[in-house]
């Protein structure tokens, strides 16, 4: 099977080297950056390209690019009526039905920077959906070759799910940047929260979130939470309309006040 990878980002990056690594060696890489091109196709022994016009044919064509380049790119004349896959999470199947009849989308449900490894067989489940039965197989099928674990989810469930993804990694990642941050200026060691983070994330994947909520806003300690905030406006008038935001929501959802 001929693969093309569209894009040399951080998901076109881990997608082509599991690729390659599993036999489906892409055979071009095609990105408007010469360089990233260059990088990826040696990598993959693979040829490299920054022209629209010397994309070569092949069987499908992933699309890992930014989510408002999606139609530029499948506006391709050497990729109209090609089997065009994106790999986007919020972005609907139904974009590519005006260039082409054959289409789908593999979304790696999964945080990636190709900066850092990945094992991505064991950690990045894939959300497939295709335009027509045969697609959805030949999909799957390249799917089950990069991960384990493997998802038929339709659009608007894909949407949902990216969402979540966000809340579950984008806005805890920044929750603990702020965290960081906040015991760097007062003169402690960051580390001292490393036992927190690893026990906070075993209780998330050991049992129900909800049920194991603690901390000053569910207890509705307003005094608590008072001298927090004095002590934040101080140091961050956005965390502070941040940390009131969140307690404020904590609260309604465990008193029932949505």
């Amino acid at each position: 099977m001929k693969i093309v990878i569209i894009g040399a980002g951080n998901v076109g990056t881990h997608l082509a080297i599991t690729l390659t690594k599993t036999g489906l060696k892409p055979v071009q890489i095609f990105s408007r950056n010469k360089n990233k091109a260059i990088k990826l196709a040696f990598l993959t022994d693979s040829k490299s390209t920054t022209e629209p016009h010397d994309i070569e044919d092949a069987d499908v064509y992933f699309m890992t690019v930014k989510d408002d380049a999606i139609t530029e790119v499948a506006s391709f004349q050497r990729l109209r009526n090609k089997f065009l896959v994106h790999t986007a999470g919020s972005i609907d199947m139904s974009i590519l039905s005006e260039f082409t009849k054959t289409y789908g989308v593999l979304y790696p449900l999964q945080t990636i920077k190709k900066t850092a490894e990945l094992d991505f067989f064991e950690d990045v489940p894939l959300c497939i959906e295709a335009s027509d039965t045969e697609h959805l197989q030949i999909l799957k099928k390249i799917a089950e070759k990069l991960s384990k674990k493997v998802f038929e989810i339709n659009s608007k469930q894909r949407l949902n799910l990216h969402i979540s993804a966000v809340f579950a990694n984008n806005f805890v990642n920044y929750m603990f940047t702020i965290a960081n941050k906040i015991a760097e200026m007062s003169g402690v060691d960051k580390e001292i929260l490393k036992p927190l983070i690893r026990k906070t994330f075993e209780n998330v994947l050991n049992y129900n979130p909800a049920e194991i909520q603690t901390g000053p806003a569910i207890r509705n300690d307003i005094s608590t939470m008072q001298k927090h905030l004095e002590v934040l406006k101080n140091f961050d008038t956005e965390s502070a309309e941040l940390y009131e935001v969140l307690s404020n929501s904590i609260k309604n959802f465990y008193t029932g006040n949505k």
